[in-house]
């Protein structure tokens, strides 16, 4: 059995719960206006014409017809002997009423029915008299005016309700979509929007409580990034003596020479990556550029020969820092882990731009490549595990991503999409 499928916005469910309340209001006031106010109105409305036909029948005994009949002409009273067509009460509930108490309470030889006199709703009551009379009573509709009065009020009020809980539910709702869509950003330590404290009081503590953990993850940050420069600064101090002692040392092997140069030039690329993966580029603002021209500089200087695809200009507004970074680390992880030939290919695709860095190496399985995204996994070509990482967090900051496809029938196909103007 298929469940009713229920509205899953706040706006939505407020206007269902609120029109299955009025709807239910609305069956209690008819039922409840019926047993209150429709059936003893009819009630009394029988008695007092039962009362009036003991009058006219005592009053019929005792005069002659046809005066009889001429006093209730002069008070203004259809009178016949011929019984009147019956009419359908249709929706009219007290009428409907009348019909169903007049048996119960008008006495033996006495009958009621419903009829019109021209465009007038009237009721015939029915005097026990030799020959009988029936005599003919306004009936004024102001209880259905009434009924359809309350029904239009019911319907006001319902659309005044579902007006309110709209205004309820987008004072709601705005500021949770705004939170919604700036989590990310708070997440990774920036501020919340101005305007996210607004809302009702839930909304607001909600926000401010993302922005004092949003606080402390930036705080954590920056503590990490002075840090690691106070490391990389300590440490550079003596890698350079080093590279001065390695050439001042005499009668030096020359193989064993360059590679205590290699040596040292890797620890400092490794403090560079562990300085530029802690600072993550939220400490720099975002500028036009033009990244065909930085994609271009960061080929030049790779050792290795390229095959170079790009537009003459390409502009956008980023961080040109963060983002030379990550050209040069897809370059160096082609190079690194990857054979040649090699390509980048920068092309636009409607308001993305996409920087494709493709090698003929051994390649990663899906699985190896959802972890060379995350931070310290070494590939067998060594490094620091972060260049991928720091890719990934640069595609983010511009509203892009990071895909590592295989290509076949061997090699790799590293993409990062960029959104800008």
């Amino acid at each position: 059995m298929s469940r009713l499928p229920l509205p899953r916005s706040v706006f939505g469910q407020l206007v269902l719960v609120i029109g299955l309340v009025l709807l239910g209001a609305a069956v209690l006031a008819v039922a409840i206006g019926r047993q209150l106010t429709t059936r003893p109105a009819a009630g009394q409305l029988l008695n007092a014409m039962d009362g009036f036909a003991d009058v006219a029948e005592e009053l019929a005994r005792v005069q002659p017809r046809e005066r009889f009949v001429a006093y209730l002409r002069d008070a203004g009273l259809a009178v016949t002997e011929r019984p009147p067509s019956p009419r359908n009460p249709r929706a009219e509930p007290f009428m409907r009423e009348l019909l169903e108490q007049a048996p119960k309470q008008l006495e033996r030889g006495r009958e009621m029915r419903l009829g019109r006199i021209g465009t007038a709703n009237v009721v015939w009551l029915k005097l026990n008299t030799q020959p009988a009379l029936w005599i003919s009573f306004a009936f004024d509709q102001r209880g259905s005016r009434v009924l359809r009065f309350s029904v239009l009020m019911l319907l006001v009020g319902a659309v005044l309700v579902w007006l309110a809980a709209a205004y309820y539910a987008r004072r709601l709702v705005v500021p949770l979509r705004g939170l919604a869509r700036s989590a990310p950003a708070i997440v990774r330590g920036e501020p919340p929007p101005p305007g996210a404290l607004a809302g009702p009081r839930e909304v607001r503590d909600l926000a401010r409580a993302l922005a004092d953990s949003s606080r402390d993850v930036r705080e954590s940050a920056e503590e990490r990034a002075l840090m690691l420069a106070g490391i990389s600064h300590d440490l550079r101090t003596p890698l350079t003596r080093l590279q001065y002692a390695v050439e001042l040392v005499p009668d030096a092997d020359p193989e064993l020479r360059a590679g205590m140069h290699r040596d040292i030039a890797d620890v400092d690329a490794i403090l560079s990556q562990f300085i530029a993966y802690a600072r993550d580029g939220r400490d720099e603002a975002s500028e036009p550029l033009d990244l065909a021209a930085l994609c271009r500089h960061a080929i030049s200087a790779c050792e290795r020969e390229w095959q170079v695809e790009t537009p003459t200009c390409a502009p956008m507004t980023g961080k040109p820092m963060a983002l030379q970074r990550a050209v040069g680390n897809l370059l160096v992880n082609a190079q690194r882990h990857g054979a040649p030939p090699y390509a980048l290919r920068l092309s636009r695709q409607g308001e993305v731009w996409r920087i494709e860095v493709t090698d003929h190496g051994p390649g990663l399985s899906e699985e190896a490549a959802q972890r060379a995204r995350q931070p310290f996994v070494r590939g067998e070509g060594g490094g620091t595990g972060l260049g991928l990482a720091i890719v990934e967090r640069v595609a983010r900051q511009h509203g892009g991503e990071l895909r590592l496809l295989p290509l076949h029938p061997h090699g790799l196909a590293a993409t990062l999409v960029l959104r800008g103007s």
